[in-house]
């Protein structure tokens, strides 16, 4: 299994570079189709009486169309190569005075490309650029399309992935990528000026930062939701460092949002802030995008049910009473295990043996593994069903320890295990750590679980693909750098 995800790499390279290529093609034949051509938009001074374009050189490029807009404040340029170089096109106006708010001259300097494509250097349009914007709009949407795909296929080899949540994450971030632009790409469909290419990478640039102010509410209200769901987690479970990781984390989105508010009114350097700003907030909306896989997957995880097919469910562990009895938490998670092996036996006949893990903790008169064996005969479940572990003390030697034992009697293939709903994605990626493609349910559990949940398995999925996340925030602090540098 690791040889075959370790391919996937390369194979979704290709897919996407292929994509590429598609669309590029898509634009070259529409642009050949349409016979090439690039349009100039010229604002018409209100004071002129009369225009006239010239080339120097002549023979490079020709005016095909010259219009004027109904309103006679725009005046529309449509251009079309005649052979390769370069030219420069002068826009006369006549008529202007000496105190005109406006150039009597607007000068534009064309090059002629292989492919018909004309490129105009003051705006940097080209010919066809709506379309090609319209195309690259579409291959976004391809790459995100790709990427839910293959977060589909490796959910299906293996349900609980770090790597289908990564690829899901990066999904939601192309398509939010693509659709802050479907304004612009409306304009094209409709036949509008949309402006020009400069103006286009600049209103793309900033986006990003549009995007986290229009999120931000959301942001703080989970921020908020998250730090005092952690406090009553303390509340409930005592002061640890695990029931303070939304608390902190709920610190570090406070704070995160404060700096990008100081480098918006600070007094750096103009350019360098708005490279700062501006990578920063690709990279917030790259976060938030990845969050919002982490909490769709763990929140699929917890709904999950198994197949009808198993021949061992193991009952992961947690604290129990001072008298051996169970709190709701741990008790919750024999109860869904019990009620799956009572539907699995009426809807097929096969009954499935319970395995309750557990050691023994310092405070507790007996094994978890025990306690939860001693209320299953309570429920009434036969005792040639039950399989106790009690010697494990963290989740992963549950797993570990309860495979061991499964084995000693059989084949621990159709296993599946039951925890708290907000436990089942993290038991899940264990299981796939250990080698154990193990199957996973969830019992409900109260709403302060969550949001520690949703975070921990956050910084789970950065610290698993760490190589993966560095190489994707590399390209996004690159290609937002590049352009912030362009065209700013």
């Amino acid at each position: 299994m690791k040889r075959a995800s370790e391919k996937r790499g390369p194979v979704i390279l290709l897919k996407l570079l292929a994509a590429g290529i598609a669309w590029l093609l898509v634009f070259l034949l529409c642009l050949r189709i349409g016979g090439g051509g690039l349009t100039l938009f010229f604002e018409v001074p209100p004071d002129a009486d009369g225009y006239a374009l010239t080339f120097s050189p002549e023979g490079i490029a020709k005016a095909s169309q010259m219009k004027t807009s109904a309103d006679g404040t725009e005046l529309a340029v449509r251009l079309a190569p005649v052979r390769h170089g370069e030219t420069d096109a002068l826009l006369h106006w006549d008529g202007l005075g000496e105190q005109s708010l406006y150039d009597s001259d607007i000068e534009s300097h064309i090059r002629s490309l292989p492919g018909g494509i004309l490129f105009d250097d003051i705006t940097w349009n080209f010919s066809g650029w709506e379309l090609f914007t319209a195309c690259f709009f579409l291959f976004l949407l391809t790459a995100a399309v790709i990427f839910f795909l293959e977060s589909r296929r490796e959910r299906k080899r293996v349900f609980f992935s770090y790597r289908a949540t990564a690829e899901l994450g990066i999904a939601i971030f192309l398509l939010v990528a693509s659709l802050l632009r479907v304004d612009m790409l409306y304009g094209f469909l409709r036949g509008e000026n949309a402006g020009t290419v400069w103006s286009f990478l600049v209103s793309t640039i900033v986006t990003a930062q549009t995007f986290v102010r229009r999120t931000a509410f959301v942001i703080v209200g989970f921020a908020l939701v998250t730090a005092a769901s952690n406090f009553v987690l303390m509340r409930h479970e005592g002061v640890r460092p695990a029931n303070m990781l939304g608390l902190a984390v709920s610190l570090v989105m406070v704070g995160g949002a404060a700096l990008g508010i100081w480098m918006s009114r600070s007094m750096l350097q103009f350019p360098l802030r708005n490279v700062l700003l501006n990578v920063y907030a690709g990279l917030f909306v790259y976060f938030e995008c990845l969050l919002a896989a982490t909490i769709i997957r763990s929140v699929m995880a917890g709904r999950h049910e198994p197949a009808y097919d198993k021949d061992y469910v193991l009952v992961l562990g947690c604290r129990i009473r001072p008298d051996g009895t169970l709190y709701p938490l741990i008790r919750g998670r024999v109860d869904r295990a019990i009620n799956f092996v009572n539907a699995q036996f009426k809807a097929t006949g096969k009954r499935a043996v319970l395995v309750p893990s557990g050691g023994k903790g310092g405070d507790e008169p007996l094994s978890e593994g025990e306690a939860m064996a001693r209320y299953m005969r309570e429920k009434g479940v036969p005792e040639e069903y039950i399989l106790p572990e009690t010697k494990s003390t963290t989740t992963r030697e549950n797993l570990l320890f309860s495979r061991r034992l499964i084995e000693e009697k059989g084949s621990a293939a159709h296993a599946a295990f039951s925890s708290s709903s907000y436990h089942v994605y993290r038991s899940g990626i264990l299981a796939s750590e250990v080698g154990w493609d193990l199957d996973g349910m969830g019992s409900r559990t109260r709403w302060y679980f969550w949001p520690n949940a949703f975070l921990r398995e956050f910084i789970g999925l950065m610290a698993a693909q760490r190589l993966q996340q560095m190489a994707a925030m590399g390209v996004i602090v690159l290609i937002t750098a590049s352009i912030t540098t362009l065209v700013m």
